[in-house]
């Protein structure tokens, strides 16, 4: 009797073991079969980079105090902002919420709080994205009629 005892208790705590590998899966960083919007949906992104190019060259434009920022698409059309640990400005609010929009959930082309840029939405353009980063890039032409760019870069 013990050993049938021993052998149902050995078969329940491996059926428990599997059952606890299935649930960890969902917090795993595989992104197949995801779309970009469900990527973005998935974590807090922290704002790690913001690099402005232009005749200048590539500037990092973020101070430190901001690459600790985060960001939480919490729907298809919201977001939270978190302003972390290191506040640029200690009056300034420590989470905000803004909106965000895809015109095709598994496209390439993201809108955040219609930002505007010589009078034009800021189109920003999914440049890469895997599990832990997200590269943002916007390309336009400033009033003297250079080329810029600008890349966010989100981390996990």
């Amino acid at each position: 009797m013990r050993k049938v005892l021993f052998g149902l208790s050995l078969i329940a705590v491996g059926f428990i073991a599997s059952c606890k590998e299935e649930s960890n899966s969902g917090t795993s960083d595989d992104i197949t079969g995801k779309t970009t919007q469900q990527v973005m949906m998935m974590r807090a992104w922290k704002t790690t980079s913001f690099k402005d190019s232009s005749e200048n060259g590539t500037i990092e434009t973020y101070d430190v105090c901001s690459r600790d920022d985060s960001y939480q698409f919490t729907s298809t059309t919201a977001y939270t902002w978190n302003d972390n640990s290191v506040k640029c400005n200690e009056t300034d609010p420590s989470t905000s919420t803004g909106t965000w929009s895809m015109p095709d959930p598994t496209g390439k082309i993201v809108f955040i709080d219609n930002i505007k840029f010589l009078g034009n939405t800021v189109k920003w353009v999914v440049e890469s994205m895997s599990a832990t980063t997200i590269v943002l890039r916007f390309r336009g032409i400033d009033n003297s009629g250079k080329d810029i760019t600008w890349r966010l870069t989100l981390s996990k």
